[in-house]
């Protein structure tokens, strides 16, 4: 049984592995210095090659949104940022010095520093990229994009097979489990469980 489910998990490792990279990479707390940490635990010999790889599918990958924002943006006009009245000399100016320093949105957040793990523990990732759209409007929206792929998968025969199912005794022991670690709560009417015995006869 372990060979099947090891060899299952290299499939699917071996096809995600760029964009849960990437999804890391997207966290503000964790960012290529994440990455290079797990690489290194795994192979010291080989993190460079797949840092290097990581950051090549992310800025192709930057690039598709980037094309796909820019050509929405040269059909609208400067009026429709809400920009304040009197302030478009200064805004024009402003985005010309910016938008001189050679940087792109990816390298500008790449470039910041890791935000402390501790300090912003109960950090939303989904809230931090809503905040800084404005800042990061094409990167904020591949962020989105990434994070809503769903990683987890399970073959549709093994949702509905028999050895997938819980037995009411196991449900018991769960919820009397999440009883004592949150403090026994009550979560509602009693639960009455019949053996599996009694079902029989």
């Amino acid at each position: 049984m372990v060979i099947p489910m090891k060899e299952k998990f290299d499939k699917y490792w071996e096809e995600l592995s760029d964009i849960l990279a990437i999804a890391a990479v997207l966290d503000p707390k964790l960012k290529f210095a994440f990455l290079e940490y797990c690489y290194n635990t795994l192979d010291p010999a080989t993190t460079q090659l797949k840092l290097a790889h990581v950051r090549r599918k992310m800025v192709k990958l930057f690039g598709a949104y980037k094309r796909n924002t820019s050509s929405i943006t040269t059909t609208t006009s400067h009026t429709s940022r809400d920009i304040p009245s009197g302030y478009d000399g200064f805004y024009s100016y402003f985005s010309q010095k910016t938008g001189g320093s050679g940087k792109s949105p990816l390298d500008t957040y790449l470039d910041e520093l890791v935000l402390d793990l501790v300090s912003f523990r109960s950090m939303n990732v989904l809230d931090y990229w809503k905040d800084n759209a404005s800042r990061f409007i094409e990167l904020s929206s591949m962020t989105c994009d990434v994070l809503s792929i769903p990683i987890t998968t399970m073959a549709s025969e093994s949702t509905c097979s028999i050895g997938s199912c819980l037995l009411p005794r196991n449900v018991q022991v769960l919820i009397c489990a999440r009883n004592w670690f949150r403090g026994f709560e009550k979560i509602g009417d009693e639960i009455e469980f019949v053996d599996e015995e009694e079902e029989e006869a």
